[in-house]
């Protein structure tokens, strides 16, 4: 993954040495020579820490200061100096980085100091985000919220551009563009501790990653506008540059393309910020790859040797380690072959003397040799195509259970999806068949009073007609409700038969609030724990299209289930169901106010086998059938929309013909 930006660096730098006082390493080493204790030296080699801009010279104070301090117990220095320790390593080694500042985290938190835990907590982030983008956000959130309630300024901690670097390198960019732009507004206001012209490059790579070319050219060209006339020392206009070019690339402009990246790559080599080296270098490789091998060969030898001097510190300790082994090694060897010379030297007579012997021994050995060496090969050839022939075998038998196995997953998905809609349509029968018993036990009893009034010698008329009323009222509900659950058993005789693959005339209306209702009343039958709400919004011009009614029936039936399997967990469930009509398409949107996925998850929504459900409740198919049904089945389309933390749409649509 890409690092975190080096304007970051710069920026929390800023941050970092906000109120540090400018003296001089000279002075400031007479002040350690004289500081009477340990508390005063602490403090001393803080300030020391920030009077060198080589990182390594950095650690050396920032280490003395921070071992010191804890070893005396001072905890105020301990969190100065462990800040500002973990803040430099981010950029040298970040899994020591995070283990300085959980340390500092620790001490912080155990003296309730909420300042400096704010910027423990960002610096954490910081280091984070080079690995771990989730557990990245949380501490910049927990350091935004701290920073909120102490009313700490952004011009201290830049928090929410801070924010907008993580979620641009992590591919969040909508997220980016609004933490990115609360930054861009507060620069406005204040200038620091960043300078608004520096966030023109940044916006320009969002829009670039959203694919929006444009755009993208519009904000590079204005950041190296702005850049030039001010003074930039990170570098940002060589980013600037690089977004150009590849805009360029993209557009198949490639002249122009080179040029620019060219243009990146000197700016980046002269601020020596190795990470945007490897990007512009990688890019020229590519751009001259087909077209001049030797020009592409030295962009690669930049990418390299760039790479090569990231890690130069763990490099010269195996090269280190191995030049040890090799010179052991060749001093073993050395040894060797004198102890050989030695033992030839003595030996020579008797083998000048047995020369003629040997010679003919040796001849006849590497016949004997060759032989046996031909009768080995032939019988390793015969072993070595029997296992091939048994591994052939194997693969074949293996091959043949795979496909069994994915012939019953399928029809587990087909089977499941059958027992859900039974459920719910059980328990929609349910409703029809308990008003058929009342109104028959009603009936019952109103029979049995007609035939009492009968037998009586005065008959009250009025009476009679009332209950012969209520009679006919009682037949016609019956009637009624069992012709409903007459259309209910038909449904489901429906949904079950194998489909023919004959299309016909569907009110798309109708079957979305049948499914709805269906999937809402099989999931209580499973669960009686379970409740959401739901509500459709249905385009009441709506023209029927020829579909297979049982096929798009599954399609529904699996994306409401799914819609509310996704709100069991939120604290207002909702689940919308939508239909309209655009210009020569029908569309159905089943939408929740779940959770959302992950951008993963949504590009494997739609693969056989994929799923997030747990173990045991769900095979992974169902999306997958749905998207043979719509896209091959119907020459349609599915698609997913998702935000994390926001819910998901998908959209079915289908052609009108």
């Amino acid at each position: 993954m890409k690092n975190t930006s080096v304007f970051l660096v710069c920026l929390l730098k800023i941050s970092l040495s906000f109120g540090q006082s400018n003296l001089k390493l000279d002075s400031l080493k007479q002040e350690l020579s004289k500081a009477n204790n340990d508390t005063m030296r602490v403090l001393i080699y803080e300030k020391m820490l920030w009077t060198s801009t080589n990182n390594y010279v950095q650690l050396e104070y920032g280490f003395k200061g921070f071992n010191l301090a804890k070893k005396i117990r001072f905890d105020k220095g301990a969190m100065l100096c462990g800040n500002s320790v973990g803040f430099i390593l981010v950029e040298i080694d970040y899994y020591k980085a995070v283990s300085i500042l959980s340390e500092t985290k620790q001490i912080c938190e155990r003296n309730h100091n909420e300042y400096e835990l704010s910027r423990t907590l960002s610096y954490l982030g910081y280091a984070y985000n080079k690995f771990d983008f989730q557990n990245s956000l949380n501490y910049y959130r927990q350091a935004k919220k701290i920073m909120t309630r102490l009313n700490i300024p952004e011009s201290i901690i830049p928090i929410n551009t801070a924010m907008g670097y993580c979620f641009k390198d992590w591919g969040s960019l909508d997220s980016a563009l609004i933490y990115l732009q609360k930054g861009y507004e507060y620069a406005l206001k204040v200038q620091k501790p960043i300078s608004s012209n520096t966030f023109y490059v940044h916006f320009g790579e969002v829009y670039y990653k959203k694919k929006q070319l444009d755009l993208a050219m519009n904000y590079f060209r204005r950041s190296i506008d702005s850049l030039s006339q001010s003074n930039n020392e990170n570098g940002l206009d060589g980013q600037a540059y690089n977004g150009i070019a590849l805009i360029y690339r993209d557009r198949k402009q490639l002249d122009s393309a080179k040029f620019y990246a060219k243009k990146a790559l000197k700016i980046q080599q002269e601020k020596n910020r190795t990470v945007y080296i490897i990007e512009s270098a990688n890019l020229l490789f590519e751009l001259y790859r087909n077209s001049n091998p030797a020009e592409a060969l030295r962009y690669h030898l930049i990418v390299a040797a760039t790479k090569d001097s990231l890690f130069n510190q763990e490099k010269a300790k195996q090269v280190e380690k191995l030049a040890y082994e090799e010179r052991e090694r060749e001093a073993r060897t050395q040894r060797r072959i004198e102890a050989r010379e030695a033992e030839v030297q003595n030996k020579i007579k008797i083998y000048i003397l047995s020369g003629i012997l040997l010679a003919l021994g040796i001849f006849s050995f590497i016949l004997y040799r060759n032989n046996k060496n031909k009768q080995r090969a032939n019988t390793l050839l015969h072993t070595q195509k029997a296992e091939i022939d048994l591994q052939r075998e194997k693969a074949e038998k293996a091959l043949v259970k795979l496909k069994a196995t994915q012939n019953q997953l399928v029809q587990a998905e087909k089977m499941a999806s059958l027992g859900e809609l039974t459920a719910g349509i059980a328990h929609e029968i349910q409703n029809p068949l308990n008003f058929v018993n009342n109104f028959s036990e009603m009936s019952v009893e109103l029979a049995k009073e007609l035939i009492e009034e009968v037998d009586k010698e005065e008959m009250d008329k009025v009476l009679l007609k009332e209950i012969l009323s209520d009679l006919t009222q009682n037949q016609q509900k019956i009637n009624h409700h069992g012709k409903r659950a007459s259309s209910i058993v038909k449904g489901m005789l429906e949904h079950s038969r194998t489909s023919t693959g004959e299309k016909e005339l569907t009110n798309i209306n109708a079957l979305a609030d049948e499914y709805l209702r269906l999937s809402y009343h099989g999931l209580r039958a499973k669960d009686k724990s379970f409740n959401s709400d739901f509500k459709t919004d249905f385009d009441p011009d709506l023209p029927k299209i020829n579909v297979i009614p049982q096929d798009i029936g599954r399609v529904l039936l699996n994306l409401i289930n799914n819609a509310f399997y996704a709100v069991k967990s939120v604290d207002k469930p909702m689940v919308v169901v939508t239909t309209k009509k655009d210009d020569n398409q029908l569309i159905i949107s089943v939408k929740d106010n779940g959770f959302g996925m992950t951008q993963e998850v949504k590009a494997k929504v739609f693969q056989p086998f994929f799923t997030t459900k747990p173990t045991g409740q769900g095979t992974g198919l169902g999306l997958s059938l749905a998207y043979d049904i719509v896209t091959k089945g119907h020459g349609g389309t599915i698609e997913v929309e998702s935000l994390e933390g926001e819910g998901t749409e998908i959209v079915v649509k289908l052609p009108i013909v």
